[in-house]
């Protein structure tokens, strides 16, 4: 274990807060992420990290050489993009100011996800100044188009050159281990009728109808859905509604849901019986909820991904985040998605951790604490020189 005597902590989080202030103060919507990924890489050139780079698709790189070259990287990674602030007038302060109120930046983004990303560059820029040479490769990967679906980051593993022991991701997780998340997987369901004038409405089938009884049936039937031990319950939301005319005489061919399905234990099979058991006697049909995808005949649960607390890799990632912050660290989960998903199925490692709260993310209060960057800092510089 390194002790970290040689580290001023007062101002690597002085300057990680400054960091992140320039970073909120940089709108960085998905697919306009490149003057933030100039800005990252200028910072972390500046910060002398031994390799800065783009990427052809806009995702920002920087590496930290290890002792041992030959040893699988260290990859901390978070996205470049946020979403859209929305109505600006709802925000107590202006979403692009990196305003500091009460111990806390605010702004978009601030948790979800340019607090994090500070974090994560100024852990490695700890060792940098410390002349802290850690036992492996660090790569800091900053990814685009993570709040559209995860482009940048499948691009990352599309294209990986070197070997990967351990991905830790930058979601906001309060400074808790957090070790998966639920799958998944978005459906339409149509309802089929037959379109009449609005004036004659007892002359065709209105799908209305049969849409309400569907969602009036939905909220009991969600206990028939199985929990995950860890991950949490299965959960179904339905999200948009639409129907096949835009005008407002005429009754609809069809209405259609979207239904957002989250677990860890349910398969594409087992939640079309569910949705089979919930529209039992309605006239509908299924299809995927993106463009491009299928529905699949498996039944092969559903997960994001999911690192078992009990194992070796978890046992000493704990270890070295708990020694570095002072406190045993807790183990969790997330509720949102995360790019996670992508780097499980190629049997790469990942947990998250990170500092900020989950449940201000995409709200118009995000906001995060400078207290829990200060100690995220510390579990973070720390994992980096032991593992």
């Amino acid at each position: 274990m390194v002790i970290m005597t040689t580290i001023d902590w007062q101002q690597l989080l002085q300057d990680c807060v400054s960091f992140t202030r320039r970073l909120i103060q940089t709108p960085s919507m998905t697919y306009a992420e490149a003057a933030i990924a100039d800005l990252i890489a200028a910072e972390m050139r500046r910060l002398q990290f031994d390799e800065v780079w783009l990427d052809e698709i806009g995702n920002v790189c920087g590496r930290l050489y290890g002792q041992d070259r030959s040893l699988g990287a260290l990859v901390l990674n978070t996205h470049t993009d946020h979403v859209d602030p929305g109505d600006l007038t709802l925000w107590p302060v202006p979403p692009y100011s990196g305003e500091i109120v009460d111990g806390r930046i605010c702004g978009r983004g601030a948790c979800d996800i340019k607090g994090p990303l500070a974090a994560q560059v100024y852990s490695m820029a700890a060792l940098k100044r410390a002349g802290i040479i850690p036992p492996r490769d660090i790569v800091f990967t900053g990814v685009v188009q993570e709040e559209i679906g995860g482009g940048g980051s499948q691009y990352w593993v599309d294209h990986l050159t070197y070997p990967v022991d351990l991905v830790v991701l930058g979601e906001p997780s309060s400074n808790t281990l957090s070790l998966g998340h639920r799958g998944i997987l978005s459906l339409w369901v149509t309802f089929h009728g037959r379109s009449v004038h609005a004036s004659v409405p007892h002359k065709g089938v209105n799908p209305n109808y049969a849409l309400a009884t569907f969602l009036q049936r939905l909220p009991a039937a969600q206990s028939r859905l199985s929990p995950h031990e860890l991950l949490g319950s299965t959960s179904v939301a339905p999200t948009l509604i639409e129907v096949d005319t835009r005008s407002k005489n005429v009754t609809p061919a069809w209405t259609r849901v979207l239904l957002d399905f989250r677990t860890a234990v349910e398969s594409h099979n087992s939640l079309l019986a569910f949705i089979d058991q919930v529209a039992a006697g309605l006239d509908y049909s299924v299809a995927p909820g993106w463009t491009g995808l299928e529905i699949v005949d498996s039944d092969e649960p559903l997960s994001g991904f999911y690192t078992p607390p009990d194992s070796e890799l978890v046992e000493r990632v704990s270890a070295a985040l708990s020694r570095g912050m002072g406190r045993p660290v807790s183990l969790g989960s997330y509720q949102f998605a995360t790019d996670g998903r992508l780097f499980a199925p190629r049997q790469i490692p990942v947990v998250g951790f990170a500092p900020g709260e989950e449940d201000l993310a995409h709200t118009v209060n995000e906001s995060i604490s400078i207290d829990m960057m200060a100690e995220s800092l510390r579990g973070l510089v720390q994992l980096l020189q032991e593992f």
